[in-house]
């Protein structure tokens, strides 16, 4: 078994200083025994970054004015960024395989290895974060948005869906689920607010994400060649049956439901039934309920 390493006490040095030795020679054995010492008093987490991290103090630094800009829409499309917060969703992307334009956390944390952390106080960081309690670490990353859906696996659409918790929780879902991707037609909430980024807890990085106007969604829904089948109140045929592969799941918005276009655009029509007086049942839980029923 190998021997633990010990570290060398500056009593140490100091004996090993007064030995008998020629200048030269004595201060050669102090340099390595020097940087020993320093390395055993240092913690080990430092000993991770190749480069010193660095401290940030103040609000007007540019990294911290980019980071807090990206709660708005503008500067998130203008910049093409997103900010992800909590170590629990870092892990997700660093396991997808997604890296941060900027990390930053209020002591160094133990994610990417060659990525340098900005180092903040507690107080900077609640003025960074989007939560009441501001977690210990944040990162930005490059938006990503999808082409094309593709053509296997379960993909599903949601027209106009302006809720941003209701989109996160749809993300989340079709994770779980296993969907193939998700497909935003019309005028839809961003899927890279802090709410709706938030709401996924990691899932974000994980589902293919693409955007598409009514029109084109239209044609996209003609073609397909498995089943896509709309989620239409009062439709006579109950969503708990047997669906053909490839499926295109459709749902609307929280307020409107489906466009008559889209509707129509679809193959099959499905209702979930609901006890009357109920006026309409929340998005989220019909994507739930779908996305299960299908796969």
């Amino acid at each position: 078994m190998q021997a633990a390493s010990k570290s060398v006490s500056p009593t140490s040095l100091a004996r090993l200083a007064s030995l008998p030795k020629g200048r030269g020679e004595r201060r050669a054995l102090l340099l390595p025994l020097s940087i020993l010492l320093h390395r055993s008093l240092v913690p080990s987490h430092e000993h991770r970054y190749a480069t010193p991290m660095l401290p940030i103090t103040s609000l007007q630094n540019p990294q911290i004015k980019l980071i807090r800009s990206l709660a708005d829409k503008k500067a998130r499309r203008e910049h093409g960024l997103f900010v992800a917060e909590g170590l629990q969703m870092l892990e997700r992307a660093l396991d997808l395989g997604w890296k941060p334009e900027a990390l930053v956390a209020t002591k160094p944390p133990h994610l990417w290895d060659d990525m340098k952390p900005h180092i903040v106080s507690d107080k900077l960081m609640s003025e960074l974060s989007g939560q009441n309690n501001p977690l210990s670490v944040l990162a930005t990353f490059k938006q990503r948005f999808q082409p094309h859906p593709g053509k296997e696996g379960t993909w599903l659409a949601l027209e106009e869906i302006r809720d941003p918790g209701n989109l996160g929780t749809i993300i989340r879902t079709a994770d779980a689920a296993g969907a193939s991707g998700i497909i935003l037609v019309g005028d839809c909430c961003d899927p890279y607010s802090p709410e709706c980024v938030r709401a996924t807890t990691g899932s974000i990085f994980a589902m293919p994400i693409v955007r598409m106007p009514q029109k084109q969604f239209v044609e996209f829904a003609k073609s397909w060649a498995g089943e896509s089948v709309a989620t239409v109140m009062g439709a006579k045929t109950d969503y708990r049956r047997s669906y053909k592969s490839p499926a295109l799941v459709v749902l609307g918005s929280e307020s409107r439901g489906l466009s008559a276009e889209v509707a129509a655009a679809c193959s099959t029509k499905v209702s979930i039934p609901m006890r009357r007086g109920v006026e309409s049942l929340n998005v989220a839980a019909a994507a739930a309920l779908m996305l299960y029923e299908v796969n």
